[in-house]
């Protein structure tokens, strides 16, 4: 789920835009709602993030507000928003031969005399089943879950901006994704303290593709397959992958004690893989261009800039602020024209975009822990920039 805790896996199978189930679920809410949550930035977010999508004409109960047709805006719920900070403490876990998404979280426990649950589980690649059973597998209704539409129009983050509106930030068009059911949504308010927060994920008409981040300056790299460069990503801010370097973040963590600030964990940065070895320099990763991990090929697109989201501990929720760690230090020696300050390297799969990622799977491609990294072509400017940074 976007935004939430991280998943530890063994392996994952690779799909054109992302590791298979990576970052196909969100949480949303009406923008009126993200207005009126508590938290110093929340119109703030609500400005930034909020798209005007039509609902269409629905019929409801009379006590439904919204028993006519009505023009909904919603708003992805993002961390960066104190109000919607728990979000970090949604763990996902794959259960039951990854078939099922199980849902728990810290804060929710069971109260007395309410049909709710501790956890939640919705199966994969069947929203009916969600939906028939209020997105909880065998469980009944959660009467203190409010009830909407089936299917809501959400804007997705704009590729590009990392969250931070700038001035020639390209604007993303509407995506229509699925509702997962009011037990879901019912089980997220009680664990995020979101009011009227609900669960989407994506579905089989979903389709978005990478952009470039105009701040970053960096060309998508060609398409074997085809003549255009759409490349397909799910529901990740800019690309499908992020590759960050256990020797990088070593390095940032020695700058960070010499300045008398505490080190910071990998998950502040929210890969989907993370690379070490023993002859791994710190920031190599900028040099290369082409990459093999086990037998699957990546181009390593463009760096990553990073948002206030590093500045949140993901376990004490404490925030650090704008100006805060890591993103001071980051400043000091990975900041380039434009503002971006950069840790990882976004990465696009050298594979046909025709499989969706979102079923079984059987003959994806797969990528397991302990895979070799064989660099198959390096970036000559990005290799000469970071030889004059750090090459000794």
């Amino acid at each position: 789920i976007k935004s939430c805790a991280e998943i530890d896996v063994p392996s994952a199978r690779v799909t054109p835009r992302g590791f298979q189930f990576d970052r196909i679920f969100q949480v949303v809410v009406p923008a009126v709602d993200c207005c009126n949550q508590d938290g110093a930035d929340a119109a703030d977010n609500a400005s930034n993030d909020a798209t005007v999508a039509s609902d269409g004409d629905n019929d409801h109960d009379d006590d439904d507000q919204r028993n006519q047709s009505t023009t909904t805006i919603w708003t992805y719920c993002t961390p960066r928003n104190p109000a919607y900070q728990k979000l970090f403490h949604v763990r996902p876990s794959l259960v039951y031969d990854s078939t099922f998404l199980k849902l728990t979280s810290s804060h929710v426990e069971k109260r007395k005399n309410v049909r709710t649950s501790d956890f939640v589980l919705l199966k994969l690649n069947d929203n009916d089943e969600n939906k028939k059973n209020g997105g909880v597998a065998g469980k009944k209704h959660d009467p203190n879950a409010t009830s909407k539409d089936d299917i809501v129009v959400i804007p997705c983050m704009t590729a590009g901006s990392n969250g931070e509106e700038k001035d020639g930030d390209e604007k993303e068009e509407p995506q229509l994704l699925r509702d997962c059911g009011d037990n879901a949504a019912g089980w997220l308010q009680r664990a995020t303290n979101i009011t009227n927060c609900r669960l989407v994920n994506i579905g089989e008409t979903f389709e978005r593709f990478v952009k470039i981040n105009p701040h970053q300056g960096e060309e998508l790299p060609s398409n074997n397959y085809s003549n255009n460069c759409n490349f397909p990503v799910s529901l990740a801010d800019e690309a499908p992958y992020l590759l960050t370097s256990q020797t990088s973040l070593e390095d940032l963590n020695r700058r960070l004690l010499l300045r008398g600030k505490s080190p910071v964990e990998m998950r502040r940065f929210r890969p989907n893989i993370v690379v070490s070895g023993r002859e791994l320099r710190p920031w190599e990763e900028d040099t290369w261009k082409r990459i093999r991990i086990g037998n699957v090929e990546f181009h390593v697109w463009q760096r990553c800039g990073r948002c206030v989201m590093t500045a949140i501990d993901r376990d004490s929720l404490e925030r650090n602020g704008c100006g805060g760690e890591p993103l001071a230090t980051l400043s000091t020696f990975r900041e380039r024209e434009g503002g971006q300050r950069n840790f990882g390297m976004h990465l696009i799969p050298a594979m046909k975009g025709d499989d969706d990622g979102n079923g079984p799977g059987n003959s994806l491609p797969e990528v397991f822990v302990g895979d070799k990294i064989e660099v198959l072509e390096y970036d000559e400017n990005r290799r000469a920039e970071w030889s004059m940074s750090f090459s000794q």
